[in-house]
């Protein structure tokens, strides 16, 4: 061992604490424990976030011992493939649940991924936790919306709930005992008058409809919302709305633009939108109507990131109108319905760009024969090859195209700044 870092090891644990603090990334974490034992025993003293990958390779008394002071708990259930009924795997966010309500009651950001989330699951959260600030489920089911009710009616503090891609419940009729229907989306009306905490608010993977009123009324009195998506029961006349009640809001999801379509609401949502000048992200459009494509070209200017894998009825030429209006785009989400001719024009529009992911509109096994790839190499003439992040885009872009376009879907990890490509 050299005698620097003989000396740094034997550092206050005051010291390290504060050094290891600055440490952001889980990899860098877990580098700092291997120098020592003493480090070791240092940073899980000091840990407040913690990831697990796997909720069956260990216990959650395990992972309490090591980081006593933890505050925010990462968990994944099930593997990817699990998700195409291949193995009944499991997966039960239960277990760990209770054991957190009982051992450590100051927990206030919990993360579920592909795992089995039960009402009463919720319920238990809603009530442990007493500083609870953060719920995130992604691709989890089981839950339904009195689930919910229980976390907006208890969590005093909750500023952040996020439900991606979910498989929710939607038919409580036979736990209210009303009809089909009666009591879907009145969970939004269960936030007390007091809630004004919400910095982000996610429920676009819901079907059922909404509590328009309550929804607004939430809106308003969160001053520092920044993230908000909608479900495809959300109108336009309402998003309009919700868009006077919060222009400070940064990341905007659409939920559908397919009903009251009048030139009247048109025109009202256009102005809303041309006021709402921090939006970087914009996802949805779940429905489209040509009508309103107009009325989003105000925030296109600003855009970093736009999620477009959802809009089924949006065809390629409003998908190209508007992808050449987003010069600043980093992140880009669209269906291969966009065509050659669509990838020839994000070559030419975002020479920014860092992420790239192509979904298929049909099947598994048909791909969309209008994109063949061959725009793709337009990416390489018109790319700031200044940055070292464009390259390797243009290189793993080429080196996927031919297999990736052969298969069902495929993703593949870029290095440092190109995250993702997939098609």
């Amino acid at each position: 061992m050299s005698k620097r870092l003989k000396i740094m090891t034997y550092f206050p644990a005051e010291v390290l604490e504060r050094i290891f603090a600055l440490l952001t990334s889980q990899r860098d974490r877990n580098s700092v424990c291997l120098v020592c034992k003493y480090w070791w025993k240092v940073e899980a003293g000091c840990r407040l976030r913690v990831s697990v990958k796997n909720c069956y390779a260990l216990g959650p008394n395990r992972v309490l011992a090591r980081f006593p002071r933890m505050r925010a708990l990462s968990l994944k259930g099930k593997p990817h493939f699990a998700g195409l009924n291949m193995v009944n795997w499991g997966g039960f966010a239960l277990p760990w649940i209770e054991f957190f309500a009982k051992n450590c009651p100051w927990l206030q950001e919990l993360r579920l991924k592909r795992m089995v989330v039960s009402d009463q699951s919720l319920q238990i959260i809603s009530l442990s936790f007493s500083e609870f600030e953060s719920l995130s489920l992604i691709r989890c089911r089981g839950f339904s919306p009195v689930g919910l009710a229980a976390i907006a009616s208890n969590c005093r503090f909750l500023k952040e709930l996020v439900l991606l891609e979910n498989e929710v419940e939607e038919d409580i009729s036979h736990i209210l005992g009303v009809g089909v229907g009666d009591g879907i989306g009145q969970w939004l009306s269960c936030f007390p008058e007091s809630c004004s905490s919400l910095v982000s608010l996610n429920f676009a993977c819901t079907k059922g409809v909404v509590n328009l009123e309550a929804l607004e009324k939430l809106v308003a009195r969160c001053p520092n919302l920044r993230s908000l998506r909608l479900n495809r029961r959300v109108p336009p006349n309402m998003l309009q709305r919700l868009l006077q009640q919060a222009p400070q809001l940064e990341d905007l999801g659409i939920g559908s633009f397919s009903n009251n379509a009048d030139r009247r609401t048109y025109l009202r949502l256009q102005n809303a939108v041309s006021k709402c000048r921090s939006i970087r992200s914009l996802s949805g459009f779940s429905y489209f109507l040509p009508l309103y494509q107009a009325a989003i070209y105000p925030m296109c200017s600003n855009l970093i990131s736009l999620n477009l894998s959802k809009g089924v009825g949006l065809p390629a030429y409003s998908l190209m109108e508007i992808i050449c209006r987003c010069k600043k785009l980093q992140n880009l989400w669209v269906l291969d319905n966009i065509g050659d001719k669509g990838l020839g024009l994000v070559a030419d529009t975002c020479t920014n760009l860092q992420e790239l992911r192509v979904f298929r509109l049909g099947p598994h096994n048909e791909g969309n024969p209008a994109l063949t790839g061959e725009e793709t190499v337009l990416i390489s003439p018109t790319s700031n090859y200044a940055s070292m992040t464009q390259r390797r885009l243009i290189i793993q872009l080429l080196n996927l195209l031919t297999k990736a376009l052969g298969q069902s879907f495929s993703h593949a990890r870029g290095s440092d700044g190109c995250h993702s490509l997939a098609f």
